[in-house]
């Protein structure tokens, strides 16, 4: 049975994490949960190309890296080896395990799901659903016990696979593998490298001695040339300290840090200020002797 509709919570809009996001990261997840093929369990089909191509001016690598800024924050899971992306909580949100005969269709869609990772995502998400309301009907249905009965992981504990493959143009001045928390495993890691990566996994803390590198001065000048950078270094650095228990926890902070100045670029534009060093239009009016009731 193919879904005909998508169910959005409008309380998303209160969340935090969800207005972190920039406007393109929003709009995939948004394409993601409205997608026609999004299944009964949450997962459609991952080809950055052909969701590129569902809106006007969009890359693939755009939606490349947009991805990889939603599944460091766990919004979205993506194995590019099977071509599979899960809305993680989409179970959760879409009322569909209030309905046994959906529930039946979850089950399939579940079983159809190539991904082990994304199967475990899955898995994990359905069992806290039946922890925190034991009372649904969808526990009866036969065909659910099987998720109930298989291994489940939290998507922070599958770690992050956007492969080198994809990893050419993520979001401008994101490197694969920098250490910057976004998990991405290779095939040659050790045991003191997996250790490492289970560490990343988890996210910590804003470090303290947090500061901004050349590569970010580059992302900047190209991405958010209208910021004053060193004004709000501390303040960003200042905020995340303050910030209690899991919400502040990050797994990429210079992501983090890229999407706040995105957002000051954004208030940047609609204030109306102007680039370091730009002309000002009114300038000419303080060299002529123009007089005052013309400027006005």
């Amino acid at each position: 049975m193919a879904r005909d509709r998508a169910a959005i919570r409008i309380d998303m809009w209160s969340d935090g994490d969800w207005r972190d996001l920039p406007l393109g990261e929003q709009h995939l997840y948004m394409l993601l949960i409205s997608h026609p093929k999004l299944s009964y369990a949450g997962v459609t089909e991952w080809h950055p190309g052909k969701l590129a191509a569902m809106t006007n001016g969009v890359t693939a690598d755009r939606i490349v890296g947009a991805a990889a800024v939603l599944e460091s924050q766990g919004f979205i899971v993506v194995e590019p080896s099977t071509d599979e992306v899960l809305v993680r909580s989409f179970i959760k949100h879409d009322g569909l395990m209030k309905q046994p005969r959906l529930v039946v269709s979850m089950t399939n869609a579940y079983a159809a799901v190539a991904s082990r990772r994304i199967q475990m995502v899955i898995a994990h998400e359905v069992q806290k659903l039946r922890d925190r309301e034991p009372d649904l009907r969808a526990w009866e249905v036969k065909q659910v016990q099987t998720i109930l009965d298989a291994k489940g992981s939290p998507w922070a504990e599958v770690g992050v696979e956007l492969t080198q493959g994809f990893a050419p143009a993520l979001t401008p001045g994101f490197t694969p593998n920098a250490g910057q928390g976004l998990g991405l495993h290779t095939s040659t890691s050790t045991s003191t490298s997996s250790k490492e990566d289970s560490a990343a996994k988890r996210g910590s803390r804003i470090p303290e001695d947090f500061s901004i590198s050349d590569a970010m001065r580059k992302w900047a000048a190209k991405e958010v040339p209208l910021v004053d950078l060193e004004k709000f270094l501390e303040p960003f650095k200042d905020y995340w300290r303050g910030v209690p228990g899991a919400k502040g926890v990050k797994l990429d902070w210079v992501g983090t840090w890229r999407n706040d100045m995105r957002k000051k670029q954004e208030f940047a534009v609609r204030d109306g200020v102007r680039a370091p060093g730009a002309a000002d239009p009114d300038a000419w009016m303080a060299r002529t002797e123009v007089p005052a009731w013309k400027r006005e």
